[in-house]
């Protein structure tokens, strides 16, 4: 299966630099397909589907820059597999997992799976990455830009603040956070928690990680993160408006409270102290690379 054969669909909803990235993609890829303003991440997904005329397509996020080696990309396909899943780069903390990234999904699949706001698992409830025939690389071939507003800084932190502390999409009781939930999802919660302050808005991320992580253990019910509406009411009350010297107050007396209430000791670091932190990771990753033997089931064809 090649890529450059399969239909390519930008799905948006809200996001200030939808128009600029589906521009880019429309001008890297003349057969790229639109999917915008559905709500809910199940509903959205099914259009495409709908839309898509291969067996196979592939999904670009509406705060998402791909890179152009994607698309010369051939897959060996494995029956069991019905989503191939690669990393995004998140361009305010550096971290490179599968958040936001590039996703090939079998199209027949996506017609019936149940995720989301149509999910019957409760493992379904937030994320797709629990379905059955997920198929997660390392390899990153996308950018998320969530930067380009607070709100949009916010909500992208928020969700993360959420998801990273669910244990196969199930929030786990607080006293088993640190036995139950996957030591890498801790790590990059604790990335999305201190570190972005280099970048505009960055610390807007970091404010909503922590409120994320927070708000999963009080009365708000934490599967509401899939609702952006939801999202939007919380955004509005509490954070919009709010001076860059604020948040950063917040931040740090949300610090206390992730400390008293969920055992997190985790710095703020400012703008130097995150630059230094991203350049750290990106080393890490690329000394990593050269350890790596790559799965053949896709190759980056000629």
């Amino acid at each position: 299966m090649k890529i450059e054969d399969i239909d390519i669909i930008f799905i948006s909803y809200d996001e200030p630099n939808a128009e600029e990235n589906w521009a880019k993609l429309k001008n890297m890829v003349p057969w790229a397909k639109r999917i915008h303003g559905v709500k809910g991440s199940d509903n959205a997904h099914k259009e495409a589907a709908r839309q898509a005329e291969t067996d196979w397509f592939v999904s670009v996020d509406g705060d998402n820059e791909i890179d152009p080696v994607f698309l010369k990309i051939e897959i060996n396909e494995i029956p069991e597999i019905t989503c191939y899943s690669w990393c995004g780069k998140n361009n305010i903390n550096g971290l490179i997992y599968g958040n936001g990234g590039l996703k090939v999904w079998n199209t027949n699949f996506v017609k019936h799976m149940k995720t989301h706001e149509a999910a019957v698992d409760d493992r379904a409830q937030v994320d797709f990455c629990w379905e059955k025939g997920y198929q997660n690389f390392p390899e990153s071939f996308s950018t998320t830009v969530i930067n380009k507003t607070p709100q949009q800084a916010w909500r992208a932190g928020f969700r993360e603040g959420v998801k990273m502390l669910t244990v196969r999409g199930v929030l786990p009781p607080i006293d088993k956070i640190r036995q139950d939930v996957y030591w890498h999802n801790l790590h990059r919660l604790r990335i999305w928690c201190s570190v972005g302050s280099h970048v505009e808005n960055g610390v807007f991320s970091i404010l909503g990680a922590r409120m994320g992580a927070l708000m999963s253990y009080s009365d708000w019910n934490y599967i509401n993160v899939r609702d952006f509406s939801e999202l939007d009411k919380i955004y509005n009350k509490e954070v919009k408006g709010m001076e860059s010297h604020d948040v950063v107050f917040k931040i740090k007396k949300l610090g206390n409270e992730l400390r008293e209430k969920l055992g997190f000791h985790w710095a703020y670091f400012d703008e130097e102290q995150s630059l230094h932190m991203v350049d750290l990771y990106q080393e890490a990753i690329d000394l990593g690379k050269s350890y790596y033997n790559k799965d053949q089931i896709w190759t980056s064809g000629s």
